[in-house]
């Protein structure tokens, strides 16, 4: 009789191990197309997982070749990653947590100006959908080797920018119901911009926000200009035929109301070339020959310095546009209204711009350095970059 239980009880434990191991050789498939499914419909964006692969001894799965995309726009990927991996955080669940910590490996996201899709995206389907796929509180995203990409396929050159080799980390992000409040994760981003600048990129916001509260801060740093050339052409007209510079920008928005500053700061700037713009056409050669005068008149001696603060402000809530194209208007018209304020300037050389009268709406502070080697150890620090110290 005895023998007849154990019997029954071993093969009962047999069973279930059968069980057990047919369940976890079909967890990732199940797993796979439960993610899908959820994914296939997003408001106006579409994703798909290629696989996906779990460890159950330390409470983690991963999912490989993961791509989002518009659905109107099926060739252009909004989001791609090789890898996330997601796994809980035993230190939290030790605090009585239950948190995850998640690694991005080789992510991109791709950006696009574009005027043609200025509505509004559908939001509450694709924050949803974010909301069920991971339902855990993200402790820590750890970035690693990311590339956030900046793209405007109709401008003339087409502009495609890259900030990669980016590595770092996003916090506190939390996937609760937005109806009680606002959830802000910090951020704080190293990486590479125009190929050889290094570039810092923090600050706060609400990843399942409205894109209306956050708090930027760019700092760039060994910008060689003539790598700005799609840019500057595409959207102001001009190229560099030299020169270097930093950039540092802050912004924050709250309740959709966007302000702050870019200061750009530039040595041995060189603009016009008059060879090549005749070349072009005399029309483009006279524009670019006032942007170059526009360097003269604020090249700071001795060092050839241009240096320049451009004030930006405007409303992020506009119910014909997304908040992502209202933020990049706002930007445009900042930098395009900066130029245009300093043309106007008196440019008598016994005049600092920074005596010049200026109205409550100017957008663009410029002030001079000392001319002269004599006053050099006064040199005017709202001209340093605001990391470096001055006296």
């Amino acid at each position: 009789m005895i023998a007849r239980r154990y019997s029954y009880t071993l093969i009962v434990l047999a069973l279930l191990v059968v069980v057990l191991i047919i369940l976890r050789m079909q967890l990732p498939s199940l797993v796979k197309d439960y993610l899908n499914d959820k994914m296939a419909d997003m408001g106006n964006y579409q994703g798909e997982i290629a696989d996906v692969d779990i460890h159950l001894w330390r409470g983690a799965y991963s999912v490989d070749q993961l791509e989002i995309t518009k659905k109107d726009q099926p060739s252009v990927v909004f989001f791609k990653a090789e890898t996330i991996d997601t796994s809980v955080s035993w230190t939290a669940l030790l605090r009585g947590k239950i948190v995850a910590d998640v690694d991005l490996i080789n992510a991109e996201i791709h950006l696009v100006d574009d005027k043609a899709d200025d509505k509004p995206v559908e939001e509450s389907t694709w924050r949803q959908t974010v909301q069920e796929i991971i339902p855990l509180k993200i402790d820590r995203l750890n970035i690693d080797n990311g590339e956030i990409h900046f793209h405007n396929f109709k401008s003339d050159p087409p502009v495609h920018l890259v900030f990669h080799q980016l590595n770092g980390e996003i916090t506190n992000l939390s996937n609760a119901d937005r109806s009680d409040g606002l959830e802000y994760a910090d951020f704080d981003l190293q990486g590479l911009l125009f190929d050889n600048a290094n570039a810092n990129l923090n600050g706060e916001l609400d990843p399942l926000g409205d894109f209306h509260n956050f708090a930027l801060n760019l700092k760039i740093t060994g910008i060689e200009l003539t790598r700005l050339n799609e840019v500057s052409e595409a959207y102001g007209n001009f190229n560099f035929k030299s020169g270097k510079g930093d950039f540092v920008m802050e912004l924050q928005a709250e309740d959709a109301q966007l302000t702050g500053y870019a200061k750009p700061i530039l040595d041995n700037v060189e603009i016009f070339d008059l060879e090549k713009d005749l070349e072009e056409g005399i029309f483009n050669a006279a524009w670019q020959a006032i942007v170059g005068a526009f360097g003269r008149i604020f090249r700071n001696d001795p060092r050839d310095r241009i240096a320049t603060q451009i004030e930006i402000r405007g409303d992020l809530d506009d119910p014909d546009v997304s908040a992502w194209q209202a933020f990049l208007a706002i930007l445009q018209n900042a930098f395009v209204n900066a130029f245009e304020s300093d043309f106007g300037r008196e440019t008598d050389p016994e005049s600092s711009p920074s005596q010049n009268n200026k109205s409550d709406e100017s957008e663009t502070r410029s002030q001079s350095e000392p001319e002269s080697d004599a006053d050099t150890d006064s040199v005017d620090c709202s001209l340093r970059p605001m990391w470096e110290q001055c006296d």
